[in-house]
């Protein structure tokens, strides 16, 4: 689709540049007033301002307050990263996520607030154009091709339409319902306070470009109108930034009203104007607050301000990107000849040959570079700073290229200035590069090509022309630059296809399980012992104290849980196991994380969705006692009445009653059709069981019913592993077990008993949810066939529990990829029957 795409545009530009020369073009860039650019700059400042208006709008309607600091450096490094790289509900989201949630904000919080910014900006843009089109109509109508009537009876269609939603938000005592959807609308003040601000931002992003349109200009009104229009259809087309599509849609608009050739030149700076400087301006920002944490200097913001700097990596692989696009274009378009005239007497050919050929090649490299900056690479690191190092001299000796040395310079600064996010000590050579990254590299490249032929279109073409060496042959030199960088490209994805599988998937061998015995038993969290069952790999930190738990099916990755471990050594962890899916060309996933930890997966460029909320606990509130405790005083006397005894075995006492317990487990798979799970959900095992806290039911001396808990050596958090019970048990047997179980583990000085996670609880639907939403939010309401979601619920709500949200982190685009990654999930724990005893 991307090449398609491409191609397209292609096309599109071919035919719109056909009354576009060049030299002219550049000449009117160089030659732009100062004024004009003064001017641009000031609206771009008032757009970003608008922006940042949106966020505190956006902030209050979700009913949070975040310190000023921090929704400065969110919203504008969100709205610049957004901008330039598009998919702004996404690129945007994931800065915003990550800076909010470091400022103690629930991701719930930040996907309402970006649903509340991206609906705003839609209903925004659309009144903006519509208000354009009913102050303008005839013009808008010239530019259309529809009557002026028409167009300003649809302009004052949707004027009316944004009204009416405004007296919904005015008036809002019941919200509107869609079914079963309601829809939380903002009251007025705040829905008319991101309507205005959603306006300025439109209307000064559009007044940016205006001011730099040459000649007699059209008025702002109808200009404001295609502007809107362009904007829109360049979200629509799922370009970065919208590039190609916003360009032909202002040149087909206006080009009835000004030259081609300026208009070309005024869209070119306000891109450096709007998207690029804005993105420089963040990245060194995020730069500042690098050097303040490593001279330990306070950063006056928190948390969220302490740890802004480890977003560089994300900004720094854009910019590198960019600037990787920007080298391979400067050397296929022809230098200055007053340049060429300065560096024919101070260089000598060979010199001037060489500079511009080696540029086109560094300017290939840091297309894969910028990759490995994403990653945090250490050898990406030294690569970019050596390339950019290179390129600020290249850049003078090829032409004289001021400009291009300057923001290579830039570019150099950055990365020493962050040099500390870096740290990651694995070779560009071993990263993998998957087809996706290689299909942009053709992408880039194909551009360029047409961008070289637009420029030499004058000159004519012979085979000689290859072979051409002279200062004065320009053409020549950008066609051998062109080719060396796209052979360049070439070998290095035939390289990547032709590379061997890293490995594969094994079982753990004993050495493996005895290191991952060690790690569990200093972890507080006894949902870690799942490690123990066999049926999982490991991956291990360098340090040997951390380790991911993880399996794979079909082309799933799935990593269970966080990293086990020290904190501090879960990020490195994170990549590696990223970076060992992305090897086999497989999809990542790590299932059921903490909100506290998603920072680390959006770092890593996953997505983030909700898989439901795990019942938590408090042991220290716990009680029988009180009006709160009084359902679970009928249990426990009910218990009493039917003849309930329970015998509570910590872990190395259990042996005496494993075959007992394995005659009730095997009972309970009988009874249910059902056999041993794996993967997520715990399996007997003997070894396995003989290592947990467990609870034996006996009715009338007879054993009916076991819960098993999962602990470690720190005795702080247990987790619920097997529930099993004979088909005659009494009803109240599971209840009565975890009411005691719950107060023998408080009496032993747990903290928390996690009884597991209830899947889809909490899974809301509204008409802005994500495609996963909508089908999670089915399967709750309809799906008790194939799984009692709601009732599971409803019965470890009766302890009291707190509920806390996890999360099913995964790479692959929209929500298409995790959501394979969750079937591929479900199926890992399907398991088989006699698994667990089998890994025993």
């Amino acid at each position: 689709m991307a090449l398609a795409v491409c191609g397209l545009i292609l096309v599109l530009a071919h035919h719109l540049s056909r009354d576009i020369d060049y030299h002219a073009l550049s000449r009117a860039v160089r030659e732009t007033p100062r004024s004009f650019l003064w001017a641009s700059l000031a609206a771009t400042a008032v757009s970003y301002l608008a922006l940042i208006g949106r966020d505190v709008a956006a902030l209050r309607y979700v009913g949070v307050r975040a310190p000023v600091a921090v929704t400065l450096l969110a919203s504008f490094c969100a709205s610049a990263l957004g901008n330039a790289v598009g998919f702004g509900a996404l690129t945007g989201g994931a800065m915003r996520y990550r800076i909010y949630g470091a400022a103690r904000i629930t991701p719930e919080q930040v996907a309402r607030l970006m649903a509340f910014i991206t609906v705003g900006f839609a209903v925004g843009l659309a009144f903006v154009a519509a208000a354009g089109t009913v102050l303008a109509g005839h013009a808008v109508g010239r530019l259309l091709g529809l009557p002026a009537l028409l167009a300003r009876g649809g302009g004052l269609a949707v004027v009316l339409a944004v009204a009416g939603l405004l007296v919904l938000c005015a008036r809002r005592r019941s919200p509107p319902g869609f079914g079963r959807w309601r829809l939380t609308l903002p009251d007025g003040r705040l829905a008319l306070a991101q309507l205005v601000l959603t306006a300025i931002d439109v209307v000064a992003a559009g007044m940016a470009l205006w001011v730099l349109l040459p000649g007699e200009r059209i008025d702002f009104a109808t200009f404001s109108a295609v502007f809107a229009v362009a904007t829109a259809l360049g979200v629509l087309s799922h370009v970065p930034g919208g590039i190609g599509v916003f360009e032909a849609v202002v040149v087909l608009a206006l080009g009835r009203h000004a030259p081609p050739t300026h208009i070309a030149a005024a869209l070119l700076t306000y891109r450096g104007l709007y998207f690029a400087l804005p993105l420089l301006l963040a990245t060194a920002c995020l730069a500042g607050f690098e050097l303040r944490r490593l001279a330990r200097l306070p950063a006056g913001g928190g948390e969220a301000l302490r740890d802004a700097g480890q977003l560089a990596p994300t900004f720094l692989s854009v910019i590198t990107f960019a600037i990787g696009v920007m080298v391979l274009v400067s050397g296929a378009t022809p230098a200055l000849r007053t340049s060429i005239d300065v560096l024919q007497i101070a260089l000598p050919l060979w010199a001037m040959e060489t500079s511009n050929f080696v540029a086109s090649l560094t300017g290939i490299v840091l297309l894969f570079v910028a990759r490995g900056l994403f990653h945090r690479l250490d050898g990406a690191w030294w690569l970019a700073v050596i390339i950019a190092a290179g390129n600020l001299v290249l850049s003078l000796t090829k032409g004289l290229a001021i400009g291009e040395s300057l923001v290579v310079g830039c570019l150099f600064l950055l990365l020493l200035a962050t040099r500390g996010q870096f740290r990651r000590p694995i070779s560009m050579l071993h990263q993998p590069f998957t087809l996706g990254w290689f299909v942009v590299t053709g992408v880039v490249l194909a551009a360029t090509t047409w961008i070289l032929f637009f420029a030499f279109r004058d000159v004519q073409y012979s085979h000689e022309l290859w072979w051409q060496f002279e200062f004065d042959a320009r053409a020549p030199r950008a066609f051998r630059a062109t080719l060396g960088a796209a052979v360049l490209a070439l070998g290095g994805a035939l390289w990547q296809m032709l590379r061997p599988a890293a490995g594969r998937v094994a079982p753990p061998t004993a050495a493996e399980l005895a290191q991952a015995r060690h790690i569990v038993a200093e972890q507080t969290r006894g949902e870690a012992m799942l490690a123990l069952m066999g049926d999982k790999s490991f991956l291990f930190s360098a340090s040997g104290r951390s380790m991911l738990m993880y399996a794979k099916h079909g082309r799933s990755w799935v990593a269970l849980y966080d990293p086990v471990g020290p904190r501090g050594e879960w990020p490195e962890l994170i990549w590696q196991f990223v970076e060992l899916a992305d090897a086999h060309g497989g999809r990542v996933a790590f299932y059921e994380v903490r909100p506290d930890s998603l920072p680390f997966y959006l770092d890593a460029g996953l997505k983030v969705m909700k898989l439901g909320e795990e019942a938590c606990i408090a042991l220290a509130d716990f009680t029988t006692e009180g009006s709160a405790g009084s359902a679970m005083r009928h249990i426990l006397k009910r218990g009493e009445r039917e003849g309930f005894e329970l015998e509570i075995l910590p872990p190395g006492t259990v042996d005496p009653v494993l075959d007992t317990l394995a005659a009730i487990s095997d009972g309970w798979l009988a009874a249910h059709k059902t056999q041993e799970k794996a993967f997520s959900v715990a399996a007997f095992g003997r070894d396995f069981v003989a290592g947990q806290y467990v609870a034996l039911l006996r009715q009338a001396g007879k054993p009916v019913a076991f819960v098993s808990a999962m602990t470690t050596d720190r005795r702080r958090e247990a987790t619920a592993a097997l529930m099993r019970h004979t088909p005659d048990a009494s009803r109240y047997a599971m209840e009565y077990i975890f009411i005691r179980l719950g107060l023998a583990l408080k009496q032993a000085g747990f903290e928390v008993f996690s009884l597991g996670m209830a899947p889809l609880a909490g899974v809301e639907h509204t008409p802005l949810s994500s495609s996963w939403h909508r089908v999670a939010n089915l399967l709750w309401q309809h799906g008790g066939r194939l799984y009692s979601f709601q009732g599971l619920r409803a019965f470890k709500g009766k302890f009291h529990p707190v509920w806390e949200p996890r999360y099913l982190a995964a790479s692959g685009s929209g929500s298409l990829g995790p959501m394979l990654a969750l079937t591929d999930v479900v199926a890992l724990a399907g398991g088989r029957r006699g698994a667990g005893r089998e890994i025993s």
